[in-house]
């Protein structure tokens, strides 16, 4: 700071000399002469003009010392202020993660000098998430510092590896869930425990596939005897016969295809509508509704 202030008065102090030789030139020429700043004024005044950053930076600790002042304080005892310097550096957002590490884990180290060895295991956790290589050397460290850790180390590679199982329970069911979406429309929402949806999907993919099959048979057995008709009246009535059979087929295998398509996306997304089944004791009937959601 005291260089700072000399630096500052040392630059006004040429500034203004600039300023007095400029106005004495000004009045001998009669103020009719308008002169240029010399090189030594502009480069005084942006001298003047970064004093404050340069200051600013003289004044403002770096991560480093403050971590550095974190473990002074630990080292002498004072471990509620250490644990509040450290709580106080950790909100800041510019913090690296290196120096994340090294908060939580000083952190820690107070925490479990005033006895609190549960909050002490989450820092150290938060800290293993950032740098899971984190050791302490043991020479170094107390015992019971060692020992808080290795619980928190212990819990944190249960929980990585609780994790790990997990997602592979989930690529495992959506792997299965892709097999009963495709083998039959509502099995897979059956499956989920969203029965409702499922056996309604299951009864209508049914209903269309018995549908088409059916008027498969039917149609084929209409066009034969279509074709053997030996007089156009009778030709004619059993074409419509035949007619009525193929459209109700193409209607059977469209509506078939669109209930295995729903219960493919359907699978995945969850889509509309939701169905929910509900029961009135005191009429002892039973319903059903659904919502749709937009």
């Amino acid at each position: 700071m005291a260089i700072g202030n000399k630096l500052s008065r040392f630059i006004e102090h040429v500034l203004s000399r600039e300023a007095i030789g400029a106005s004495a030139h000004t009045n001998r020429a009669g103020g009719c002469k308008q002169l240029r700043p010399s090189l030594t004024f502009w480069l005084a005044l942006s001298l003047l003009s970064c004093l404050p950053s340069v200051s600013f930076a003289q004044i403002s600790p770096s991560t480093d010392s403050t971590i550095s002042e974190i473990k002074q304080l630990f080292d002498n005892g004072s471990y509620i202020s250490a644990e509040l310097e450290g709580r106080r550096m950790l909100e800041d957002r510019h913090v690296s993660d290196s120096a994340r590490v090294q908060l939580e884990k000083y952190l820690g180290f107070a925490l479990v000098a005033e006895g609190r060895n549960e909050s002490a295991i989450e820092h150290f956790m938060k800290a293993l998430r950032l740098d899971s290589s984190l050791t302490l050397d043991p020479v170094l460290t107390s015992p019971k510092i060692l020992s808080v850790f290795e619980t928190a180390r212990r819990k944190f590679h249960s929980h990585e590896e609780s994790a790990r199982l997990t997602k592979r329970v989930e690529v495992l069911q959506r792997s299965e869930a892709t097999f009963r979406a495709i083998v039959f429309p509502g099995w897979d929402q059956i499956h989920q425990g969203r029965s409702t949806k499922g056996y309604i999907l299951l009864g209508a993919g049914t209903a269309a596939a018995l549908s088409a099959i059916a008027s498969d048979i039917l149609r084929r057995n209409a066009r034969t005897s279509y074709l053997d008709a030996s007089t156009p009246a009778l030709a004619e009535s059993r074409y419509k016969t035949y007619n009525l059979y193929y459209k109700t087929e193409f209607y059977s295998v469209s509506a078939f295809i669109v209930f295995y398509l729903y219960s493919e996306f359907d699978s995945f997304l969850h889509l509309p509508p939701h169905f929910t089944p509900q029961y009135s004791p005191v009429t002892r009937s039973v319903g059903l509704s659904f919502n749709v959601n937009f």
